[in-house]
C-alpha cells in the first residue's frame, strides 16, 4: 500500500482533515489523533477503538463517500448505523469528505425513514432492513458485519466542494412531515468549545453516549469527548434503557459525564456512583424537588436549547435544591436571547415574553422549506439593529440575576418525556387512515405526568383503537405514537369548524368507537387469556401497573408508555433471543402478539 505525503500537522494527506474545515471540530480531533493515537477514543460493547484507529476508519469512510456521492455542492450522507465506533467513524469521515451528515434513527418506521431519505444523496448502512427504505435510484454503501468497519483502501481523494454544513437533523413537523434542520459547522464547533470550557471537560473524562442517533444531543456527547481527548462510552441493548441496566453500565464504565432528560433520570435507581461527576439534564422542565438525591451528590446542570439553535443555548451549570423552579440558565457565549411581545418588541424586565434566539449556532434553514424557514427565522429590528432570530415558541421570563425561567409554550408544540413533537404531525398521520374524519392530539394527565393522547372521529364505525394504533406505528416514531387513543363518533368543533381543543380535553372517557377487531386480527387474539412466561407477565406488570389479563389487553391503555415499552422489549429480546422490532409491538401492543413472537423461538431463557 502506498503512503501519502505528509502534511504540516504530521498526518498523511489521507489522514488529515480535508476540505474547508475552518470553524469545524475536525482540527481539534485531528490534534488529539496526533497526541493520543494509541489512547482509547470509543468504548462500545467489547470493542475498544483508539484515536488512531478511529481516524483511519474515518479516512476510509471519507474516501468512499468522495468516490460514491453523486451530488453537486455538498453531498448529503445518511448514517444508517447503530450507535458505536462505526457510527462515529462514519460521521467524521463524512465531514472529512466535505459532505453533510444526515443521522437517522433505525428504530423509526420505514415510512418516516423514507421521508428522511428525501434529504440525502447517499446511504451508509449494514444492509438488511436499512436497504428497504432507501430509494433504489440513490447509491448506498454497505458495511460488512464480518469486517465490522468501513472497507476500502486508505487513498488520496479530492475533497468535495463546500464543507460549510455539518448535518441535517429532522424534528417533528406540524405539516405531518419531519422538518429538516440544516446546521452549519461553525455553530457546532463554537458550541462544543463553549461546553468543554464551561463544564471543564478534559482527557480524563469518560462521556456516555445515551441519546438516539437522530437528535442533536448525540453530537454534543460524541464531540465533547473527542475534541478534548476523552473517551466516548457507548452502551448497547438494555444498557441504553433508563433503569438498573443503565446504572450498572454507568458504574462499570466509570462514566464521569452523562446527559439525560428528567424522565430518564427519574427512571434510574438511586444508587451511589462516585465516578459520575456531571449530570447534564435537558429536554423538558426540571423539578429539583424530584431529584434531590442526584443534586446532593453530583453536579447537576440544566441545559436548554432547540435543535434549530444547535444543541443548547442556555445553561444553569449548578442546580440546587433551592431552585424552584429550576432556571434555564444564561445564554452561552455567542448567543443572544430576546423576550418579545406579540408585536415583536422587548417586554419589560421580569415580564414573560416569547423567547427568540440569535447569534452563533442558528440553523441555516429548513431544507427545501423556504416559507417555514422565513416564518421561523425572521430578521427583526430591535433597538435599531436588524437581527436574524429563531422563534422558539417558548415563553420565559428573566430573573434579576439574568437566568431565564421557562413558562410554557406559545404554540401547540408539546414536550413529553423530553421529546418535542408537533401535535399536527400526529393528527395528519391519523387523518391519513380512511375512515378518520377528524383528529386532535394533546397532552393528557396520567399518574402525575402528561402523556400524549389522540382523540379521533370515526363516524363510519369501522375503525378500532388497535387498527388506528397500528396505522400510526407505521408512520411515526414510537415516541410520538399516542399513549392513549380515544375514539368518538364526532369531535366538538369551534365556530370556525375546527376541532375545539378545550372541549376535547374535557372528554376524559374513551369514545363510543366500534369494538370490532382490526384487520388482520388472528383467532389467537380472540380468547379471554393468553399464556405468557411468568417473567414476561411480571415485566408487563412492572411496566404498566396492571396484569396482562386478556389476549387483547392494550399495553398503553393499561398504563404503559414509550419508555416502559422499550424496557419490556429489551428484556424479552435479550432473554429469549428475539429481535422484536419496537414499531411492531407499538402497532400491536398485546399479550397475544408477544405470545406469537415467543412461540417463534426455542431458546431457553437464561
Amino acid at each position: 500500500m502506498s503512503t501519502s505525503p505528509a502534511t504540516e500537522d504530521g498526518l498523511s494527506r489521507a489522514e488529515a482533515p480535508l476540505g474547508p474545515t475552518a470553524g469545524s471540530v475536525l482540527p481539534a480531533i485531528a490534534g488529539q489523533v496526533r497526541a493520543r493515537a494509541h489512547v482509547c477514543a470509543v468504548r462500545s460493547g467489547n470493542e475498544r477503538v483508539t484515536y488512531g484507529e478511529l481516524w483511519e476508519r474515518a479516512g476510509r469512510a471519507a474516501a468512499i463517500v468522495a468516490a460514491t456521492a453523486r451530488s453537486d455542492g455538498e453531498p448529503r450522507v445518511a448514517i444508517g448505523l447503530a450507535p458505536g465506533a462505526d457510527w462515529v467513524g462514519c460521521l467524521l469521515g463524512i465531514w472529512r469528505a466535505g459532505a453533510v451528515a444526515v443521522p437517522v434513527n433505525l428504530d423509526h418506521p420505514p415510512t418516516r425513514l423514507r421521508q428522511l431519505a428525501d434529504n440525502a444523496d447517499l446511504l451508509v448502512h449494514r444492509g438488511g432492513a436499512a436497504a428497504s427504505w432507501w430509494p433504489d435510484d440513490k447509491p448506498a454503501i454497505t458495511i460488512s458485519a464480518a469486517e465490522g468497519h468501513l472497507p476500502g483502501p486508505r487513498a488520496e481523494y479530492a475533497p468535495a466542494a463546500g464543507g460549510r454544513t455539518a448535518c441535517i437533523l429532522h424534528t417533528s413537523g406540524s405539516t405531518g412531515a419531519p422538518k429538516p434542520v440544516v446546521l452549519p459547522h461553525s455553530g457546532l464547533a463554537h458550541r462544543i468549545t463553549a461546553f468543554a470550557d464551561m463544564y471543564r471537560i478534559t482527557a480524563d473524562d469518560r462521556v456516555a453516549q445515551l441519546a438516539a442517533a437522530s437528535v442533536d444531543v448525540v453530537l454534543w456527547e460524541t464531540l465533547l469527548a473527542l475534541t478534548v481527548g476523552g473517551t466516548l462510552c457507548v452502551p448497547h441493548g438494555r444498557q441504553r434503557v433508563p433503569g438498573t441496566g443503565l446504572v450498572r453500565w454507568l458504574a462499570a464504565e466509570q462514566v464521569t459525564v452523562a446527559t439525560l432528560t428528567p424522565t430518564m433520570l427519574a427512571a434510574l435507581p438511586e444508587v451511589s456512583m462516585p465516578g459520575l461527576r456531571l449530570l447534564v439534564v435537558g429536554g423538558e422542565a426540571l423539578d429539583p424537588a424530584r431529584f434531590g438525591y442526584w443534586i446532593d451528590r453530583h453536579q447537576v446542570a440544566n441545559a436548554y436549547g432547540p435543535t434549530e439553535a444547535t444543541i443548547a443555548t442556555h445553561v444553569a451549570p449548578h442546580i440546587t435544591g433551592d431552585d424552584q423552579p429550576a432556571p434555564l440558565g444564561r445564554p452561552v457565549p455567542g448567543v443572544e436571547d430576546f423576550l418579545l411581545d406579540e408585536h415583536d418588541q422587548p417586554v419589560p424586565d421580569g415580564q414573560p415574553g416569547h423567547l427568540h434566539l440569535a447569534g452563533v449556532g442558528l440553523a441555516t434553514e429548513y431544507a427545501g422549506l423556504p416559507d417555514r424557514t422565513a416564518h421561523a427565522f425572521p430578521t427583526l429590528t430591535i433597538g435599531g439593529r436588524a437581527v436574524r432570530m429563531y422563534r422558539t415558541g417558548d415563553r420565559a421570563r428573566r430573573r434579576p440575576d439574568g437566568h431565564l425561567v421557562y413558562m410554557g409554550r406559545i404554540d401547540r408544540q408539546l414536550n413529553l418525556g423530553g421529546v418535542r413533537l408537533e401535535p399536527e404531525e400526529v393528527e395528519a398521520a391519523a387523518l391519513a387512515l380512511d375512515g378518520v374524519t377528524a383528529a386532535a392530539a394533546l397532552a393528557e394527565p396520567s399518574g402525575g405526568r402528561d402523556v400524549l393522547a389522540l382523540h379521533a372521529a370515526v363516524p363510519g364505525g369501522r375503525i378500532t383503537e388497535a387498527a388506528l394504533r397500528a396505522h400510526l406505528a407505521g408512520l411515526l416514531p414510537s415516541t410520538t405514537v399516542p399513549t392513549r387513543i380515544h375514539l368518538h363518533l364526532s369531535l366538538p368543533l369551534t365556530g370556525y369548524g375546527k376541532p375545539d381543543l378545550q372541549a376535547i380535553a374535557a372528554l376524559t372517557s374513551p369514545g363510543t368507537g366500534p369494538a370490532a377487531e382490526p384487520k388482520g386480527a388472528t383467532p389467537a387474539e380472540d380468547g379471554p387469556a393468553v399464556v405468557l412466561p411468568d417473567r414476561v407477565r411480571v415485566w408487563w406488570r412492572q411496566a404498566t401497573g396492571a396484569e396482562p389479563a386478556t389476549a387483547t389487553t392494550d399495553f398503553f391503555s393499561c398504563g404503559g408508555d414509550s419508555l416502559a415499552c422499550v424496557e419490556l422489549l429489551h428484556r424479552i429480546n435479550e432473554t429469549f433471543g428475539l429481535e422484536i422490532p419496537l414499531a411492531d409491538f407499538t402497532a400491536h401492543p398485546t399479550p397475544a402478539f408477544l405470545a406469537r413472537a415467543l412461540a417463534s423461538t426455542t431458546r431457553e431463557p437464561s
